[in-house]
């Protein structure tokens, strides 16, 4: 028999509960502090996972009790999931981690059908969730007691500046690669359910991103997943699964010339990807994250309507913040325009002030897709018809093509 799983979070009052505090995600002006205590299911003789596939929290949000419910990501990762990173002499170094039993979580809250929820469970419990129509953030609190908490709405995180964050792409998929312009789709209800799709994404960290980061891989690793499973929560509407099939993180040095004109990026990482990555490991598509400030309000550039070339399914993101979800969110945007999505104008809806394909990032990261978003990917289905995102991820779709002085192993 399985026990009933039930986390309760208490909420407690302390004298700096309301004031300013400095968190990972940035200078927070007013947050609640709560205390996770768990109860694991375990059914008779059986071995505890470390990170069971379904969870549920119950905890206070305003003094209004709640109860989250969590369920593993299991299509997060490949089954043969690697990482790349570089000796100081240059070696190529490739591991396979075991992921399986990982930490990343979506979920619900009970009693809200419009709530949703992105977590990790690896040091904490940390990641986003919807309620009632607002946006919250949880994360530990670096105290003497590691149980503590603190959840905050994100209006609340202080901005690190007001300039704006925006899309550098500017032309359109028609525009990019013609199409009849009097080609219009009348679509069935059966089209609007939108069918299963798969992209097999590899992420690369920049020589920025080790530096930022202090050379700490677990932070960046972290980081990519976590931003991983908030893309996946994004694309449930479109039955589209991110499964991370690689991380590469160019420890040593940079292997193309990054500058902050996006587009050269992009231009040669494309070329990066077409004669170096897709020879050693099979993919659909691939972002570059930097830490490199672009030129201008750019914190991202991608082709638009490409996935599945061989150098043009590709984007570059811009590690502008230290709130997760929004490069999420940001990187999001990338792969839409990759998945044939232009740019919101004004006639396009989604229920919210802002929509994933606006060309300007919200103040508050809109996690939905407008009609329009959503009659550009379908269009892009039936006229592009991609191959490579119709197969689901397996063990044997990376390849080890041996290279001089690399090495691999199974972590």
């Amino acid at each position: 028999m399985i026990q009933v799983l039930l986390v309760t979070i208490c909420l407690a009052a302390f004298p700096y509960q309301g004031s300013s505090i400095i968190l990972e995600s940035g200078n927070v002006n007013d947050y609640e502090v709560v205390y996770p205590r768990k109860v694991t299911p375990v059914p008779r003789g059986a071995v505890q996972p470390k990170y069971e596939d379904a969870m549920q929290y119950e905890l206070k949000v305003n003094g209004e009790p709640v109860v989250l419910h969590l369920e593993k990501n299991k299509g997060l990762f490949s089954e043969d999931y690697s990482e790349t990173h570089y000796s100081p002499d240059g070696r190529e170094i490739t591991t396979y981690p075991l992921v399986e039993d990982h930490c990343y979580y979506h979920g619900r809250i009970e009693n809200d059908a419009d709530s949703t929820a992105s977590i990790s469970a690896c040091n904490g419990l940390k990641g986003h969730f919807k309620l009632q129509g607002e946006m919250y953030l949880i994360e530990p609190l670096e105290l003497s007691d590691s149980e503590a908490h603190a959840v905050f709405k994100y209006e609340n995180v202080e901005k690190e500046d007001e300039a704006p964050k925006m899309c550098g792409v500017t032309q359109n998929w028609e525009s990019y690669e013609p199409i009849k312009k009097a080609f219009q789709l009348n679509l069935t209800p059966e089209q609007q359910g939108f069918p299963q799709r798969y992209v097999e994404l590899v992420i690369v960290a920049d020589h920025r991103m080790n530096t930022k980061y202090k050379g700490d891989s677990d932070k960046i690793r972290q980081w990519v997943h976590q931003m991983v499973n908030t893309i996946n929560e994004i694309y449930i509407p479109l039955n589209i699964q991110f499964a991370l099939v690689g991380l590469e993180i160019w420890s040593n040095q940079d292997l193309i010339t990054v500058t902050s004109a996006a587009n050269v990026t992009l231009d040669s990482f494309g070329n990066w990807r077409e004669t170096d990555l897709l020879r050693r490991q099979s993919h659909d598509n691939a972002q570059l994250l930097t830490a490199i400030d672009f030129d201008g309000d750019t914190v991202g550039l991608a082709y638009v309507g490409s996935m599945c070339l061989l150098k043009h399914s590709t984007g570059v993101v811009q590690d502008h913040s230290a709130i997760n979800l929004w490069v999420a969110v940001t990187m999001a945007h990338e792969l839409g325009h990759n998945l044939g999505m232009n740019h919101d104008e004004n006639q396009c809806h989604c229920g919210a002030n802002s929509c994933v394909m606006a060309d300007t990032l919200s103040d508050q990261p809109s996690k939905l897709f407008s009609d329009c978003s959503k009659k550009d990917y379908q269009t892009f289905l039936t006229v592009k018809n991609p191959q490579c995102i119709l197969n689901k991820p397996l063990r044997t779709d990376t390849v080890s093509t041996p290279v001089s002085g690399n090495e691999l192993w199974e972590a």
